[in-house]
């Protein structure tokens, strides 16, 4: 059976020189950005608050990588990083992880951080459907309780994470590992509230002692849970017991795109969520008095729709620390995927592209790789930039192209281009790249050129 969907005429509810769809920190970094250059930006975001998997998922620590290794945070992140800090505070008692945001903070800070730039953010606007003319957009419709609104833009900017815009565009693109299609798991973090402060910092980091405890006693298999997830990273720890989240409870094989999936990720992951709780309250006595402080309000997944660009960046450019003329992000070689067949017994080298468990690459010394803008430019639609974990990659380099603060900076990247598009009055294929560059580099951000 099939129904037949009923033409309808739309107003054009509004008009401004770049729609950025997705608050997240691609997003964010991207209508910053953008609007810092004088141009009308229109920020599209489907939930009411903005920041993306930091905010909405509790992903608070984003560059704890860093730590020790030489590299600082870069651009706009930087900027976010200190401002938000010196604002709000950092209430987080753990050494491990002391950069972490705090999400309920950060939610406020870029409420006001986006809007001083001059940006028009605009929540609860779900965009996956698009009007084309030929190869461009000519309007985007946006999903909203009064119905379908468009809005129309001269260039608009697809940093949603899962490429609904140019999916909805057509744009060719790929998801998951090239053999199967498996994603990484999508995962539900909780927060916690009653734990023993003190007793947890008074012999070092208390908490990834007890990470460590669970890894072998599932090992051993002496949980008893039936989540295939291994590892029990923990967040922030506060002086009033506030555990900030626990990256726990983990479903597999979902498709992030799929409804029917999603929803099975939420019932499935929800019980994740108890049986942890559980577990750590019954088995540790620096956790007895925890209570259950907040779910997180949405499934968070680390990779879906990966958009075909001009250039379709590989692991062996980002291996090979290969230069591109069109560079427009550097940063630290680093690796982070969790094995989309739930097989967490590997060694976490690259090398096995996420067939062989796992791939976790910590930094090493000063290598680091680097983003193409032509992977940030989709094949067949002209007025398009992508931005965030959807660009034109394979599967293995996305591990290292999804890492929040990097997914600020492609962002960051894709408003400038698209200013300057809007300047010159030409497709971002068009724009000087050269004078892209020596922007970033004026806005705190290293390049080789």
């Amino acid at each position: 059976m099939k129904v037949i969907r009923k033409e309808q005429a739309l107003e054009v509810w509004k008009h401004v020189d770049i729609v950025v769809a997705g608050g997240g920190p691609a997003g964010v970094g991207a209508a910053v950005s953008a609007a810092r250059q004088g141009k009308k930006v229109l920020l599209l975001e489907k939930r009411a608050y903005l920041g993306g998997n930091i905010t909405a998922c509790y992903v608070e620590n984003c560059n704890y990588f860093l730590k020790g290794t030489g590299f600082e945070s870069e651009g706009i992140y930087a900027e976010i990083e200190k401002k938000c800090y010196e604002k709000y505070g950092n209430d987080n008692l753990r050494e491990r992880n002391k950069t972490c945001f705090s999400s309920e903070y950060l939610k406020v800070f870029l409420d006001e951080f986006v809007q001083e730039a001059g940006v028009e953010i605009l929540f609860h606007s779900f965009v996956n459907e698009v009007i084309m003319e030929k190869d461009r957009i000519a309007a985007i419709l946006i999903q909203t309780k009064k119905g379908p609104m468009a809005v129309t833009a001269d260039i608009y900017i697809d940093t949603t994470g899962d490429g609904d815009v140019a999916f909805a565009a057509g744009i060719p693109y790929e998801q998951g590992r090239k053999e199967d299609g498996l994603c990484q798991p999508g995962t539900v973090s909780l927060r916690l509230s009653g734990a023993d402060t003190n007793a947890l910092l008074q012999n070092g980091d208390r908490l990834s002692e007890i990470g460590r405890i669970f890894k072998e006693d599932y090992r051993a298999g002496r949980t008893g849970l039936p989540c295939k997830r291994q590892d029990l990273p923990f967040g922030r720890l506060t002086g009033g017991g506030v555990i900030s989240y626990v990256n726990y409870s983990c479903c597999y094989g979902l498709d992030p795109t799929d409804p029917g999936d999603l929803t099975k990720g939420e019932l499935e992951c929800r019980q994740y969520v108890m049986d942890i709780y559980r577990y750590l309250k019954e088995h540790f006595e620096e956790l007895k008095g925890i209570e259950v402080a907040s779910i997180s309000p949405e499934i968070g997944f680390r990779d879906s729709r990966r958009i075909l660009g001009k250039y379709y960046l590989t692991i062996e450019d980002m291996e090979s620390q290969r230069h591109f003329d069109d560079v427009i992000a550097v940063f630290p070689r680093f690796y982070d995927m969790l094995a989309p067949d739930a097989y967490m017994d590997g060694d976490g080298r690259v090398e096995g592209k996420g067939y062989k468990g796992h791939i976790y690459e910590p930094v090493v010394d000063k290598r680091t790789f680097e983003i193409p803008y032509g992977s940030l430019l989709p094949v067949s639609v002209t007025n398009l930039l992508t931005a965030g974990r959807c660009i034109s990659a394979d599967h293995v380099a996305e591990s290292g192209v999804r890492a929040i603060s990097l997914c600020m900076m492609t962002g960051e990247a894709a408003g400038m281009a698209a200013a300057l598009a809007v300047r010159d009055q030409v497709t971002p294929a068009e724009i000087s790249v050269k004078e892209l560059q020596t922007m970033l580099k004026q806005q705190n951000r290293l390049l080789p050129v």
